[in-house]
C-alpha cells in the first residue's frame, strides 16, 4: 500500500510539473508571436503556469478519493469553473503586485482565451483524476473479491476433506473393536497404522497440492489398515509410470476412490478381490485409473449416497475449474474410476 501511494504521488508530481512546463512554453511562444518584434518578458507565462500548477494540486488533493455519482456532471463543471476563476484570479493578483503594466494589459486582452484554455485543461485533469480513482476502486474491489473467493474456496476444500475422514475412521474403529477380543495383536497393529495414517493426514491439511510419491505412500498406509480388516481377500496392484513420479496431485484425492472400490468390491463379492491402480502421465495430464470387481445384482441396492465421488468432483472443480476430470464406467462386472489431474508448469 505504501509503495502504491509513493508511486501515485510521484506520478502526480511528474504530471503536474509537466503541465506547468508545457503551459509556460506554449504561453511564452504565443506571447512572443503576438508581440514580435517587441521584446517580451516571461512574467505572464510564468505566473499563468504556476497558477495552473496550484489548481492541479488542488484537484489531486481534494478529489483524490472522489467518485462521482450518476448525473453529477453539473457538479464537476462547477468545480472546474471555480478552479478556472482561481487560476485567473491568482495570475491577476500577482501581476498587479509584482510585475509591469504591459504584462497585465496583455493578460486582459487575451483573458477570454485564457479562460477557455484553463477551463478545458483543468476539466481534462479532473476527468483523468476521476477515471484514475474509478480504476483504483475497481482494482481494489477485484482484489477483495478474489481474496474473498479464495478464502471461501479454501474453506470449502478443507470442509470436504474433513468430511471424508470420519467415515473411514468409524469403520476402522469398529474393526479394531471387533479384533480386540479375537485377535488382539492385529487390533494393536491396526491401531498403530491408523495413528500413522491420521498423523499424515493432519500434516497435509495446509497443503493444496502434494507430490504423487507422498500421496501413494499415504495410500499404502490406508491399504495396510484395510488389509488388516479384510485379510488375504484384499490384494492391490500399483502400476505407476516412472515419468509420473514428479507429478503433483491434490492431497487425499485418490483415497475416496480406493475406499469406494473396496466397498463395492469386497462387500458385495465373495472370494478374493484384486484392485488395480494404474497411474501414468500423458500430454501434461496425470491419469489415475482404479478398477475393481463388483456384483451387478447387489450394486444398485448398496450403492450408497455417492458422497465420495461427488466430493471429489467438487474439489476438482474448486481447484481446476473443470467438471470433466472424474469419470466412472461399468463393464462386465468391472467398475472403473478414471481421474485426470492437469499438470501445469
Amino acid at each position: 500500500m505504501t509503495l502504491k501511494l509513493t508511486s501515485k504521488n510521484r506520478l502526480i508530481h511528474v504530471s503536474t510539473w509537466t503541465i506547468c512546463v508545457l503551459y509556460f512554453l506554449i504561453s511564452y511562444f504565443l506571447l512572443w508571436w503576438d508581440s514580435k518584434p517587441k521584446a517580451v518578458t516571461p512574467y505572464e507565462p510564468i505566473i499563468g503556469a504556476l497558477s495552473i500548477t496550484i489548481c492541479c494540486y488542488l484537484i489531486y488533493s481534494t478529489l483524490q478519493y472522489y467518485l462521482p455519482r450518476k448525473n453529477q456532471y453539473i457538479k464537476i463543471t462547477a468545480i472546474c469553473l471555480v478552479l478556472t476563476v482561481i487560476s485567473l484570479g491568482l495570475s491577476i493578483f500577482f501581476l498587479n503586485q509584482f510585475f509591469d503594466g504591459l504584462s497585465l494589459n496583455h493578460f486582459y486582452e487575451i483573458l477570454p482565451y485564457r479562460f477557455i484554455i484553463n477551463f478545458l485543461l483543468l476539466l481534462c485533469v479532473i476527468i483523468i483524476n476521476i477515471f484514475w480513482n474509478i480504476q483504483e476502486e475497481y482494482e481494489e474491489n477485484k482484489k477483495r473479491k478474489e481474496e474473498s473467493e479464495r478464502i471461501l474456496r479454501d474453506a470449502e476444500l478443507y470442509n470436504l476433506r474433513q468430511q471424508l475422514q470420519p467415515h473411514f475412521l468409524f469403520n476402522s474403529l469398529n474393526s479394531i473393536i471387533a479384533l480386540i477380543g479375537i485377535k488382539p495383536d492385529e487390533a494393536k497393529k491396526m491401531t498403530f497404522q491408523l495413528s500413522d495414517f491420521l498423523r499424515g493426514t493432519m500434516r497435509k491439511d495446509d497443503k493444496q497440492l502434494i507430490p504423487l510419491a507422498d500421496e501413494i505412500a499415504h495410500l499404502r498406509l490406508y491399504l495396510d489398515i484395510e488389509k488388516v480388516r479384510f485379510g488375504h481377500r484384499l490384494t492391490t496392484n500399483f502400476q505407476v509410470q516412472e515419468e509420473a513420479s514428479t507429478a503433483r496431485v491434490p492431497s487425499m484425492i485418490i483415497q475416496p476412490l480406493l475406499e469406494n472400490a473396496i466397498k463395492f468390491g469386497l462387500y458385495n463379492v465373495i472370494g478374493d478381490v484384486n484392485i488395480t491402480i494404474n497411474i501414468h502421465l500423458e500430454n501434461y495430464i496425470l491419469w489415475i485409473t482404479i478398477t475393481n470387481p463388483y456384483d451387478s445384482d447387489q450394486f444398485e441396492t448398496k450403492k450408497g449416497t455417492g458422497f465420495g465421488l461427488s466430493s471429489i468432483q467438487r474439489r476438482l472443480y474448486l481447484i481446476y475449474g473443470r467438471t470433466d476430470l472424474l469419470e466412472t464406467s461399468m463393464n462386465e462386472n468391472i467398475f472403473t474410476s478414471t481421474l485426470k489431474i492437469p499438470q501445469y508448469d
